[in-house]
């Protein structure tokens, strides 16, 4: 048989179709991956690379190279090399970086833009004594002795909850009121590794405290013979975190790191990053993983030096200095981001995982052994007063 002219016909359209979408599929690759049709000085397609400017919060100004180009969220064709990338939000600190274009390939900002004005809200009101954090950061403990009713003087647990459904968000509330024979402000509290129980120690006596189950006299037994064991337990189980964590690193990294404590060595939030405190000198190779297209172009330092604060990024096999130990407190993760938290000179300031845009967030007479990062990373808790004839209560700085 034959093909009449209408088979023929429709072949045609057929495969005139299939090189259409063939070609636009082509075109719309080509495109996203940074080429463009040039006319000047002749026809020509030339190779650039894309920067997609996004910011928390958006709609904020993007200026490259001190010159308004564009709103957060877009992406913008530029040619590769070397550019100045600043975005500004009224209200907010400026975000600025030094980036390095690449042909075919996308930077992304994700700029998190913090208040100029610091917004503190209390959390307690009847004072804060001993606070202590949870090593999962979702939980504070505390006690209150000077509280005008003294039915509400006792031990305090504040639940960091992010959850909006949360009814008892941002409230604390009471595990057990003083007794006759029992002051909690009297006493120091400290976490198990796993968050779930607490050790309350005074000079005299210390008990063991299941935050799963409900306090009550016939409850609290004094373990001070047993604290020996209990604290060894507690030692064993914090090093197997610990290797835990050890084992995502680099097999040549993993002896320069410290594994005193879990505080040393922090996964971020992802846990695609890691924050760590050396403890002695050392060397970094080059490409221990294939690095990505898109890998960071700021300066790294592989050249690890003691007492030093490092973030390591599984993923794109990047080392950044972040500060000294004598010199940088309590740093931790900030959630849903890339950046620390840490106080440095009676200041919480917040650095970007690359060691950029390092700001400060809030400056004043706050407990420097209490900032605590909200479990969402919506806000910061810190101990202060803020004035001279009040005492210290929990305050949350809030950073959205």
């Amino acid at each position: 048989m034959f093909a009449t002219n209408s088979d023929k016909k429709s072949l045609l359209v057929m495969i005139g179709s299939l090189l259409i979408i063939l070609t636009a599929t082509l075109a719309i690759s080509l495109y996203a991956r940074g080429y463009r049709l040039s006319l000047e000085p002749r026809p020509s397609v030339r190779v650039t690379g894309l920067l997609s400017a996004t910011s928390t919060p958006k709609s904020a100004s993007v200026y490259l190279d001190d010159r308004l180009t564009t709103a957060t969220d877009d992406t913008i064709s530029l040619p590769p090399g070397q550019y100045s990338v600043k975005i500004v939000k009224d209200g907010y600190l400026p975000w600025q970086k030094t980036i390095t274009i690449k042909p075919e390939t996308v930077f992304q900002t994700d700029a998190r833009l913090y208040r100029s004005a610091p917004d503190l809200r209390p959390i307690s009101l009847s004072g804060a004594i001993h606070p202590a954090i949870s090593p999962d950061g979702a939980k504070i403990v505390y006690s209150v002795a000077s509280a005008s009713a003294s039915k509400d003087n006792g031990l305090y647990l504040l639940e960091l909850s992010g959850n909006p459904l949360s009814l008892t968000r941002n409230s604390p509330r009471q595990l057990s009121p003083n007794l006759l024979s029992l002051d909690w402000s009297k006493f120091n509290f400290e976490f198990s590794p796993n968050s779930r129980q607490i050790i309350a120690s005074s000079p005299s006596t210390s008990y063991l405290l299941n935050l799963d189950a409900p306090i009550s006299p016939a409850s609290l037994y004094d373990i001070s013979l047993r604290l020996p064991l209990i604290r060894e337990d507690w030692v064993k189980n914090e090093q197997e975190i610990i290797r835990s964590r050890l084992d995502r690193l680099p097999s040549v990294l993993r002896p320069l790191v410290a594994t005193a404590s879990a505080r040393n060595i922090l996964l971020s939030s992802d846990e695609n990053q890691i924050l760590y405190l050396s403890q002695t000198d050392g060397s970094l190779p080059s490409n221990l993983i294939s690095p990505p297209p898109a890998q960071s172009t700021q300066v790294q330092n592989r050249q690890i030096k003691k007492d030093n604060y490092y973030v390591y990024d599984l993923l794109n096999d990047t080392n950044f200095l972040i500060g000294s130990h004598s010199d940088l407190l309590h740093p931790s993760w900030l959630a849903n981001s890339n950046n620390l938290v840490f106080v440095r000179h009676q200041q919480i300031r917040i650095i970007e995982s690359d060691a950029t845009n390092e700001i400060t967030i809030f400056s004043g007479q706050f407990d420097p052994n209490t900032v605590f990062p909200w479990s969402d990373g919506s806000r910061i808790i810190t101990l202060l007063s803020p004035f001279a004839e009040s005492g210290p209560n929990l305050y949350a700085i809030y950073l959205r």
